[in-house]
């Protein structure tokens, strides 16, 4: 493969790994920020990161230099949304992540 392509994708991988350590961190210590909530769209997934949390609300941000870095059209590059809301999909993404896992 051309080098620079190596490298995108080598630089893709390493945030990626990022975002996973955040997300691995923030559920050994029990908190929202800094887990991530995705959403499919096109052929793919937007990643959005957990930055602040509230009572009810959650602040996302869009995470880029992953991939496709999708965007999605309702929540835009960061937005406000419920904390419920992100509990129930972060809790639905484990359990398939559980479920794959076994052998």
């Amino acid at each position: 493969m051309n080098e620079q392509v190596d490298k995108m994708i080598a630089d893709w991988d390493k945030n990626f790994d990022a975002l996973m350590e955040s997300d691995r961190v923030a559920k050994e210590q029990g908190i929202l920020v800094g887990r991530y909530v995705s959403e499919p769209f096109a052929d793919g997934k937007a990643y959005y990161k957990i930055v602040a949390e509230s009572k009810t609300k959650v602040k996302i941000e869009v995470v880029t230099g992953i991939g496709d870095d999708w965007v999605l059209p309702y929540w835009g590059e960061k937005a406000s949304i419920s904390k419920a809301y992100a509990q129930r999909q972060i809790q639905g993404r484990e359990a398939l992540e559980k479920l794959f896992s076994r052998k």
